[in-house]
């Protein structure tokens, strides 16, 4: 199961046999975040907090400094404005006035703001090799159930038909639960229907298709009101390949900030 904060992006073309694979595991690495020397001049504070001291990293103007320069401490000061539990400590005053800070380190899940704590990127990467992986079968049909689903409509002015509305429930102030999850589950059962229905149109061509990319039935989209923030919406969708095999996976959707 995939579980992901809703993103809108422009949807890709849509591609039998094969497509890129745009989900890929986050890191959570924060690369080369600007900071401000403190007034004593010895500490500095990330924006984030700091999963290990192992991946921390600290730039003087472009040069990398040496760890055994400085020290990794628990915040003796915390304010409402600094999330990190860990400060970097020089062991001495720098000197350097004009020189400026630059860190890099592997921040909490919960804190990254690539993946906005979903553990996940919809975004194009690359293998060992440099290749750009490919998905097939079933699991590019997971890849365009969630396209269609996630996608703004109209958004891609040349299938300007393909996507749901579900963005503009973002900001909106819930006072009927239950109507919500009626217009939730009815956006995405319309869209997997239109990519149920192109996929036919594309067979018919002659083109080559496998029997697992292929959407043959959408078998439930269960939507549910978180019980810890009823604010976050769980959208489950479970649809089966022409192959027979299951397709499963969970959107949510945050109705309000």
């Amino acid at each position: 199961m995939i579980r992901f904060l809703i993103v809108f992006y422009y949807l890709w073309p849509i591609t039998m046999s094969f497509d890129l694979n745009l989900t890929t595991t986050c890191d959570h690495q924060v690369f080369r975040e600007l900071q401000v020397l403190g007034s004593d001049r010895r500490i500095i504070r990330t924006d984030f907090p700091i999963a290990s001291a192992n991946t921390v990293k600290v730039y003087a103007t472009d040069n990398l400094i040496s760890s055994s320069f400085y020290d990794l401490v628990n915040d003796p000061n915390p304010s409402p404005a600094s999330t990190g539990s860990k400060i970097i400590s020089f062991k001495d005053k720098w000197k350097a006035l004009t020189d400026y800070f630059e860190i890099s380190y592997l921040t909490l899940k919960n804190y990254c703001t690539k993946c906005v704590g979903s553990g996940f990127l919809d975004d194009i990467s690359y293998n060992v090799r440099g290749d750009l992986p490919v998905l097939r079968d079933e699991f590019l049909l997971m890849q365009n159930v969630e396209k269609f689903t996630i996608t703004k409509i109209t958004s891609n002015p040349f299938q300007s038909f393909i996507g749901t509305s579900l963005e503009s429930l973002i900001g909106t102030k819930v006072t009927n639960p239950q109507f919500l999850i009626t217009q939730i589950t009815s956006e995405i059962v319309r869209a997997l229907r239109k990519l149920q229905d192109l996929q036919s149109q594309y067979k018919q061509t002659g083109r080559p298709v496998t029997n697992g990319e292929l959407l043959q039935s959408i078998d439930s989209v269960t939507v549910t009101q978180n019980a810890v923030d009823p604010t976050e919406y769980d959208a489950n969708v479970v649809v089966t390949a022409v192959s027979g095999k299951t397709v499963e996976f969970t959107q949510v959707l945050k109705i309000r900030a």
